[in-house]
């Protein structure tokens, strides 16, 4: 056998992969990504659905809804990755955290509390392997034919299987020789041919694609991944992430695991698929050593076993050096000494192993091996022996098994590991579950300590629960009822159905076997949720209902019975709890519905939909008239059509029922009298919805089309097609105002219903199940067909303004060779959909045609303002308070005025052992010294020079350059714009500080410019106001200069002829501007009042009232 293995040359690679740091081109587009995965999923789509044979050319289009994030994702079946780390000094356990995979990204959890820490960015392609590197501290992870580097959860480095410079170094010498004569020497050839054996491992990378790889190990600076061929690894520095080397195996040796023995060396042990198991130097490229396989598999498969002839699908290094557990598919472990090429003994563990299924214990408290199985059991092995210590042989002296795990996972238990120096184990599987083992004591077994899952088959029905749209409450194939919480992962949970391990051990059977069927219907209150149970449902075959509390997680003490007469066996089809919490309906494969007290369980009354027996009177008659049997004759009914929908409206005034023969019948709720009863469709109905808030009911019918009827008026008001598919489900949002629906089409299409038009289609890689609609209008929840996460949708509306606009329902279908582009789900970090909203906040939407993709701004005139006739009045931005304000801040300052002066503050006095010579002790200056001047002679107080004396410096405030900046202009907007920032005692001050003529010409210019143009007219009203109430006796006293001059000498009012010549310029030009603003404040003041009688007019002839 080594013969064999050693046949096979070894293959480096010249020349060193220069990729250091993630390019756009290493990590590519999500865009791209989702559009190769669609693809990939297209036949899937089609099969799931006969006549979704295309898709609409603008149902990839999402105008309302962007992907945000998936909910209810753990784990899967690629095996996790555990992170310990040890604290200071003062640490006294290691934090431990587990990273698991989510398809093609991963999650990172704390072990203490199994709290999610963070999520990573998504990977081009799913992730095949998880591990940890020390140096750096990182997780590296395996997709596709890349190795990714994350760094706090972002890829900071690529690793690639393709070598780069070595391409290039081929292409360059094809097109050298592609130059060279055809008739070169033979030794050129034999330089070509060994050129071209030096290559033959980097095919794939001379077209530029690569190697995909399935495994992934770390050791040192050393990266090791397997290809999922099994033909060859490759080895890359971490460091540098330079691609060291590429190791070819022969083509008869399939390598199917890895593992680096520890404290060897550059060196690597690989299992094959046929049971080979050989020792690689990866520095040197060569094969140590190969051992024996038939005495492997012997050693495994044990004394009274055939040789097996399974694959080696785990490697796992034990406590001990030089001991390695080798994992066979079949279930045997063999563990063998690998230095020695002993083996010690096997272990057999029944239902297959997969790749990390073995794990050793290294407390040091016992030495046992956990072992899990493909069956979802975990059997625990103690490896001390039972007696003395014998020869190290195989099955001799052999582990015993201690317990056994029963159903530690539903579904094949993807890896565990023991926390290192903790009796702990930590389990992950394909049935989206991270589960942790506590080990007590050696005499005990293992409990589940805490853990995180969620569904492992695809939920198909979801409703949010709550006021505030923080939980959706979700029904699974996996036959259990979750809540998930849309703000925290740690506050997701399963309602419990009872103590169904205790059960099943009394049993002796699956636990699964004892949950309740897949729920067929959802129903719940919040009324009275803290008082009693608030959710109700029926599952699939099942004659009862059953009554949950999500308050205390479980479910409730009794069953409600499908049927209240034991005469009449009948599934419970659908439920129905009232809006005030204390009814639940039920509604039966017979054609009643059962109405019980959610309280006390109490059965209350019944609604029959079932038609009487024709010929019920005929059989009356064999009996006297008037007796039971007679009665009994007249109220018989025959076979009624099964129940799909009851509703109940707010004020349980009446009940509305469907049935399966496309019928809506009403019922009064407290009699129990049919009210009314119309047929709706002749396909049949297959669910129905009442928003209790408007009365609207949404009726899905199986002729492909969504009805909307008015339950106060019992009518159909609207009716919307263009369904390819059966309907599957369908809600209303939180207003009423649009209908979501999705069906077998993998479309979800959104009408509005005012408009009764659909606005938003888009296509889905895979088929939604279900469909729900925030409380709060922000998101959409959908669950889809073949996965078992929740996925949300922001609504776009939220964030900006969206152009609804009418798509056609019947629109051209593309052919069925074109292919469709499908939306990409929500992803569970949801960093793509944040930068998606972030660039629509940024570039607001793209929506429908060119012309509606402008975003439209209200102009501040909506009339041209040179029109006299048919303009309108344009009021400022500024709240009314502020001009209120303005005109009577007088008055509020009066109010506010303290009622006593403020009290001068008692002066400070000297300890009594001072003499104290004068009054306090504070310096104070003498406000009667003599100021002294140039001439050194001293003035009195009365006789200082004044720096701002009528001979000083004269200066302007902004306002009044403003002032005078803007009257000169003929848009004073920048003005009014200056005068906003103001606060009111400001703009108080600044009037009262308009003394001069010129000033005032100013102001009142502006006011006047601003008048016409029909602008701010309440804050001119309210400047012109404040203006007069300050500055009246000064206009006046300037139009009569004889005023208040009574008693002067007649020497001061003789003036020169100029000075007097320029005050009656000035008055004529104050007196021309005061002219103009009343004629323009008469014509404004008219406009508006003509405005608002026409308004009023209007509003009186479109409400019928009389004009008074």
């Amino acid at each position: 056998m080594p013969s064999k293995v050693a046949k096979k040359a070894v293959t480096p690679v010249n020349g060193k992969a220069a990729t250091t740091s993630a390019t756009p081109s290493d990590v590519e587009p999500n865009s791209k990504r989702r559009r190769e995965q669609s693809d990939s999923n297209t036949d899937a789509a089609q099969a799931s659905s006969s006549s979704a044979t295309a898709s609409r050319k603008a149902v990839s289009q999402n105008r309302l809804f962007a992907p945000f994030r998936a909910l209810g994702l753990i784990s899967n079946d690629v095996p996790f990755a555990l992170q310990t780390r040890f604290g200071g000094k003062d640490a006294t356990t290691p934090d431990v955290n587990v990273i698991t995979c989510l398809g093609d990204s991963w999650a990172m959890w704390d072990a203490e509390r199994m709290t999610l820490l963070f999520v990573s960015t998504s990977l081009p392609a799913p992730i095949s392997s998880l591990v940890i590197s020390l140096s750096p501290d990182a997780v590296l992870a395996a997709a596709g034919t890349k190795v990714y580097r994350f760094k706090r959860g972002k890829v900071d480095a690529v690793y690639d299987t393709v070598d780069h410079l070595m391409a290039q170094f081929d292409k360059l010498n094809g097109r050298q020789a592609d130059q060279e004569d055809d008739d070169s020497d033979s030794d050129s050839d034999s330089d070509s041919d060994s050129d071209s054996s030096l290559s033959t491992g980097l095919v794939e990378a001379q077209d530029g694609q690569g190697t995909l790889l399935s495994s992934l190990i770390v050791f040192g600076d050393t990266i090791v991944a397997l290809s999922s061929d099994g033909r060859s690894v490759f080895v890359w520095s971490v460091a540098s992430t330079e691609l060291i080397r590429r190791i070819d195996f022969p083509t008869d040796f399939v390598a199917s695991s890895l593992l680096h023995p520890a404290t060897y060396l550059n060196k690597i042990l690989i299992g094959s698929t046929d049971g080979q198991l050989a020792l690689w130097n990866i520095r040197t490229g060569s094969l140590v050593h190969a051992y024996e396989t038939d005495r492997l598999r012997a050693s495994a498969a044990g004394p009274h076993s055939g040789i097996s002839s399974a694959a080696i699908i785990n490697l796992t290094q034990s406590p001990a050096v030089d001991v390695v557990a080798v994992g066979y598919a079949d279930g045997h472990i063999l563990l063998h000494d690998i230095r020695l090429d002993e083996s010690l003994f096997s272990i057999h563990a029944s239902g297959g192993l997969s790749s990390g299924s073995v794990s050793f214990r290294s407390d040091g408290k016992q030495h046992s091996v956990a072992i899990a199985t493909n069956s979802g059991n975990i059997s625990i092995f103690d490896l001390e022996p039972a007696s003395g210590s014998g020869p190290s042989s195989a099955n001799n002296n052999g582990p015993r098994l201690t317990y056994s795990i029963q159903e530690a996972h539903d579904g094949a238990v993807g890896s565990i590991e023991f926390v290192p120096g903790q009796p702990l184990l930590i389990s992950s599987g394909g049935d989206n579950s991270c589960k942790q083992w506590f080990f007590e004591s050696a005499s005990m077994p293992p409990r589940l300590l805490k853990g995180r899952s969620g569904h492992h088959q695809p939920p198909h029905l979801i409703r949010y629960y709550g006021e505030e749209g923080k939980e959706i409450l979700s029904a699974g194939r996996d036959r259990s009822i979750r809540s998930i919480s849309v703000v925290r992962d740690s506050r997701s949970h399963e309602l419990s159905q009872g103590e169904l391990q205790k059960k099943s051990n009394q049993l002796s059977v699956a636990v699964s076997s004892l949950k309740l069927p897949a729920a067929s219907s959802l129903s719940f209150s919040l009324t009275r949720s803290r008082d009693w149970v608030d959710v109700l449902t029926t599952h699939h075959g099942r004659q009862f209902a059953n009554t949950w509390t999500v308050r205390d997680k479980r479910m409730g003490k009794k069953p409600l019975a499908a049927s209240a007469d034991r005469k009449i066996i009948a599934e419970a089809r659908t439920a129905c709890v009232s809006a005030c919490g204390n009814f639940g309906l039920i509604g039966n494969s017979e054609g009643l519905v059962e109405v019980y007290n959610m309280q006390s369980y109490a059965h209350r009354r019944t609604f029959d939909t079932r038609p009487l027996d024709p010929l019920g009177p005929a059989k009356a008659k064999e009996f006297p008239a008037g007796s039971r049997k007679a009665q009994a004759m007249l109220n018989a009914r025959v076979k009624g059509s099964a129940v799909t929908g009851v509703a109940t409206d707010a004020l349980n005034r009446f009940v509305v029922i469907s049935t399966m023969d496309g019928k809506l019948s009403w019922y009064d709720f407290t009699s129990t009298e049919l009210l009314h009863r119309m047929s709706i469709s002749t396909a049949g109905i297959s669910s129905i919805q009442l928003h209790r808030d408007s009365n609207l009911l949404l009726v899905v019918s199986d002729d492909l089309v969504l009805r909307l009827v008015d339950v106060e008026t019992r009518r159909v008001v609207r009716e919307f097609v263009g369904f390819r598919g059966r309907i599957l489900d369908a809600c209303f949002s939180n207003d009423a105002r649009w209908i979501v629906s999705t069906s077998m089409d993998a479309v979800i299409r959104t009408f509005d219903i005012p408009s009764a038009r659909l606005v938003d289609a888009f296509k889905v890689a895979s088929i939604a199940t279900s469909v729900t609609f925030s409380p709060t209008g922000d998101f959409l929840a959908t669950a889809h067909v073949d996965s078992v996460g929740i996925y949300l949708w922001a609504n776009k509306t939220q964030f900006s303004p969206v152009a609804l606009q009418g798509l056609d329902e019947m629109a051209e279908v593309v052919d069925e060779e074109e292919e469709a582009v499908a939306v990409a789900l929500p992803t569970v970090q949801g960093d793509i959909e944040d930068a998606a909203l972030a660039e629509l906040s940024e570039s607001m939407l793209q929506v429908g045609e060119p012309e509606l993709q402008r975003v439209y701004t209200s102009p501040p005139q909506l009339v041209d303002p040179s029109r006299e006739e048919g303009g309108l009045v344009t009021l400022s931005t500024m709240p009314r308070a502020r001009w209120m304000t303005l005109i009577n801040l007088d008055t509020i300052k009066l109010r506010n005025k303290p009622k006593a002066a403020p009290q001068k503050p008692e002066a400070k006095r000297a300890p009594f052992f001072l003499p104290q010579t004068v009054s306090g002790v504070d310096f104070k200056f003498d406000p009667t010294a003599p100021v002294a001047t140039e001439d050194g002679e001293a003035e009195a107080k009365g006789e200082r020079s004044n720096i701002f004396s009528s001979g000083g410096i004269s200066f302007k405030a902004e306002f009044q350059e403003r002032l005078e900046a803007a009257s000169e202009k003929d848009d004073v907007s920048g003005f009014f714009l200056y005068l906003e920032t103001l606060s009111t005692p400001q703009l108080d001050l600044e009037i009262r500080s308009l003394t001069s003529t010129d000033d005032l010409v100013a102001f009142l210019t502006m006011l006047l410019k601003r008048l016409k143009q029909h602008r701010d007219f309440e804050a001119v009203q309210a400047l012109l106001a404040t203006l007069l109430k300050l500055h009246t006796d000064s206009i006046l006293q300037t139009f009569n200069p004889e005023s208040g001059k009574e008693g002067e000498d007649d020497a001061e009012e003789l003036e020169d002829e100029d000075e007097s010549r320029a005050d009656d310029e000035e008055v004529k030009r104050l007196k021309g501007v005061i002219r103009k603003l009343i004629r323009a404040q008469v014509a404004e003041s008219n406009r508006l009042n003509g405005l608002l009688d026409h308004c009023l007019g209007t509003l009186a002839f479109l409400r019928g009232l009389p004009m008074t």
